[in-house]
């Protein structure tokens, strides 16, 4: 499942962080190739839980926010973002999503977010009926002309995960989701990025840059490998290129999540 830039998003939440009260917007996707495995969420809680059901078909984030690092410069809006990821939904069909912190409003948003179930083995399911299942899914933000940022999640525990193009490896940072078992990871690299027309040639782009992912256990034996296949090097909907389709303005009375919590 790819996702495209563009996609529409639809506002879902509002919560406020603890610190200074911040007001974090909450958008997640709607119908679009980026989410449709999660849908369209009606509603949030103040401040979501760490929980696998979602009752009510309230937004429920699987654990909190995780920093890569990265900051996108948007010179369109005057403004500088912290880049973030994390998942929301359920264990079994959670949404891995990109948000961006606003340097001087504190702001948390959620621009972009790809629907993935999980199959019966644990890695990523197919989208549609008969497709194989699969172990890697990134995506990949481009922070400057030879400067790019890869995420995703890796289905399994690694050891080590590296991303590369035109044959550059780099190792990438990673953590563990407990509540899925799937491995964040992430990595600012060098490297000329993807071209944003990628996605209208026939099949999956095959050019210099595309991504090649790879798992490594500790004896640095390779787990799994994934090169310019369908599932890596999406683009990643951001402030900079695009704008939600609808955003929540959050209620001054909201009540505020506990300290130390980025609201995801």
């Amino acid at each position: 499942m790819r996702f495209r830039q563009g996609a529409t998003l639809a506002a879902a939440a509002a919560v406020v962080a603890a610190v200074g009260v911040v007001p974090v917007v909450m958008t997640v996707g709607g119908s679009s190739p980026a989410s449709d495995a999660v849908g369209q969420v009606s509603g949030a809680s103040p401040c979501p839980t760490l929980s696998s059901d979602n009752p009510g078909g309230e937004l429920q984030t699987l654990g909190p926010l995780v920093e890569t690092g990265a900051t996108l410069d948007a010179p369109n809006l005057d403004a500088r973002y912290d880049v973030l990821i994390g998942l929301v939904g359920t264990r079994d069909q959670p949404g891995f999503v990109v948000a961006f912190r606003d340097r001087h409003t504190r702001v948390v948003q959620v621009w972009d977010n790809h629907g993935l179930g999980r199959d019966s083995s644990g890695d990523f399911a197919g989208k549609r009926a008969g497709e194989p299942a699969h172990q890697f899914f990134s995506a990949q933000l481009a922070l400057g002309p030879d400067r790019v940022l890869d995420v995703g999640l890796y289905s399994r525990a690694a050891h080590r995960i590296t991303v590369s193009s035109e044959g550059h490896p780099t190792d990438a940072e990673s953590t563990r989701n407990t509540a899925t078992g799937w491995t964040f990871f992430w990595v600012q690299r060098s490297a000329r990025p993807l071209p944003p027309d990628r996605f209208t040639s026939p099949g999956d782009y095959q050019g210099p840059e595309k991504v090649t992912v790879a798992a490594y256990d500790a004896a640095g034996r390779p787990q799994h490998t994934d090169s310019g296949g369908p599932h890596v090097g999406g683009g990643v909907q951001n402030p900079r290129d695009g704008s939600p389709s609808a955003q929540v303005t959050p209620s001054p009375t909201a009540p505020a999540c506990p300290t130390g919590v980025v609201p995801s």
